[in-house]
């Protein structure tokens, strides 16, 4: 008998006359507590475990059995408290066998968050581990030493009140979905900023290591969780194959506590051999989709899929890994791809801006892009002719979230703004990698009907400006003097806002001209001595 079990077996024998002598196994009844506290310990038959299994951190128990079974109220503790709680290191439990593949009875309950749970698993077996019929968790850490893990219908949990650790995963080794939307999710705990990119080592079947990376951006943490499957669908379970543009592979992603809002980073990792003719034909413009509940979206950015970075061990360059920002964008779940496209380098945002007086207390601020290329947000800002720097007054989502669309977007938003003068307005648009650009500056009256085409100061003595609203597409300032003769004439050159001058006093008329030469609107100004 090997040292780490001697402590426990006098204890079993006991426990053990209180049942029924046909009890198969290592049994661990409900009134019985059996704990490893140390060195290495093997069980040679299977695990049926209803009480309070134990085992400490310098404890390594061998479990070589066909199965383990752990009953939903059970306990595998850890040295804390006396060998009576889960909040220690705990030990080792080592899966192996060279001839079956073992099975696992976890006995936890995912969605409540209940049940027994594991310090610390270890797969040493050729053959696998199958997750059966219920799902698990492992506290602390999971290693991969020899196979795979089978996750079937089930869920299997990493980490405690934070994503745990996984080792020793590659293409040979890792954790294999049910291969089907809506099975075989492996999840990680409370995934913050300070984790990381914190990995997902799944594949959908053997010989299939299609694994995903999340990289949460913000302090509050959130578990996550990833499944695989094979095929890509238009109406993602429904209409056309894209197996040609795509990877063929659909993974599946969500969170639990606050699914579509915060800041991610998600990184897919696909197999080259999985690459359609279209999609090997333009690898270089590959592009991580996301299914917006209608149809795949366009993503950014566009490029060669970089060498398998989601291993544990050596890159792996039969794989190729690309990744996307998304903003308030995973749900539970959300689904993406890996498609290509035509390249976003070349591609640029094309922002038109406009705003108008709607009413004394109102301004209408619109927009729309085409095309849009990375943008999360879009912030309006504005001054007051009083005042020397722009505030923000609102905040609005693109409507693509970081994607690309070369079709036109159309945005508009209602400020509340009371102000008799002048007030200044611009559009910052923020990017999905923090870059941000400015809109043109539009200037609006301070009673309804005056925002259109402007002149300030009115009188003036000497300098003013004129604001030209875009839908005009005003081209040239021309200024007459009272009795119509022409004096100035200047080019907006694509300006919305144009300084000027007069030096001599008197009353003078500014004309708006349009593309062909028409006079668009005709305006007094009124220059007085200084």
């Amino acid at each position: 008998m090997e040292k780490g079990i001697k402590n426990i077996f006098f204890i079993i024998a006991i426990a053990c006359c209180h049942i029924a002598t046909a009890q198969p196994g290592f049994y661990v009844p409900k009134s019985a507590k059996v704990f490893f506290t140390g060195d290495t310990a093997t069980i040679f038959s299977d695990v049926i475990n209803y009480g309070n299994l134990g085992v400490g951190k310098n404890a390594f128990v061998n479990f070589s059995g066909k199965t383990w079974e752990n009953d939903p109220q059970s306990l595998i503790t850890d040295e804390s408290f006396s060998g009576s709680g889960v909040t220690g290191t705990g030990g080792w439990i080592r899966f192996i066998s060279d001839s079956i593949r073992q099975a696992l009875k976890g006995g936890y309950n995912a969605a409540t968050k209940s049940g027994p749970s594991f310090p610390r698993i270890m797969v040493q077996n050729k053959n696998g581990v199958s997750l059966n019929e219920n799902s698990a968790k492992v506290r602390r850490e999971f290693r991969f030493s020899d196979g795979r893990m089978y996750l079937n219908d089930n869920i299997l949990v990493i980490g405690n009140n934070d994503p745990g650790t996984i080792g020793g995963y590659d293409s040979l080794r890792y954790f294999v979905t049910a291969n089907a939307s809506g099975k075989g999710y492996l999840i990680r705990e409370n995934i913050r900023n300070s984790d990381g990119r914190v990995d997902f080592p799944v594949g959908s079947r053997d010989s299939s290591y299609t694994p995903a990376a999340i990289q949460n951006n913000i302090t509050a943490g959130d578990d996550y969780y990833v499944s695989v499957y094979d095929s890509v669908r238009a109406g993602r379970i429904t209409g056309a194959n894209l197996f040609s543009q795509s990877v063929n592979k659909t993974w599946e992603i969500g969170k639990r506590s606050k699914p579509g809002l915060d800041d991610e980073e998600i990184f897919l990792q696909h197999l080259i051999r999985d690459e359609g003719t279209q999609f090997k034909a333009n690898r270089n413009n590959a592009y991580v989709a996301f299914y917006n509940g209608n149809a795949w979206d366009t993503g950014a950015p566009q490029n060669t899929p970089v060498p398998g970075f989601i291993t544990s061990g050596n890159s792996l360059t039969g794989s190729g890994v690309n990744s996307r920002l998304f903003y308030n964008n995973i749900g539970s779940p959300s689904y993406f791809t890996k498609l290509t496209g035509t390249g976003t380098s070349a591609l640029k945002t094309i922002l038109w801006f406009n705003a108008r007086r709607t009413g004394y207390n109102t301004v209408l601020a619109y927009w729309n892009t085409k095309p849009e290329v990375s943008v999360r947000y879009f912030v309006l800002e504005r001054m007051l002719s009083n005042e020397n720097s722009f505030i923000q007054v609102d905040t609005v989502l693109s409507l693509i979230n970081g994607a690309v669309s070369l079709s036109q977007l159309n945005y508009a938003t209602i400020d509340s703004n009371g102000y008799t003068g002048i007030s200044f307005y611009r559009l910052k648009a923020v990017n999905l990698d923090g870059s941000y650009f400015y809109s043109n500056i539009v200037a609006v009256g301070g009673m309804p009907g005056t925002g259109i085409n402007l002149i300030w100061p009115n009188p003036t003595q000497g300098p003013f400006y004129v604001s030209c609203d875009p839908v005009w597409k005003i081209q040239t300032i021309v200024i007459w003097n009272a009795i119509g003769q022409k004096i100035k004439e200047e080019s907006t050159n694509g300006r919305n806002i144009i300084p000027m001058e007069l030096s001599i006093t008197g009353t003078y008329f500014i004309g708006f001209i349009s593309e062909g030469g028409r006079i668009i609107e005709t305006r007094k100004l009124v220059v007085v001595s200084k």
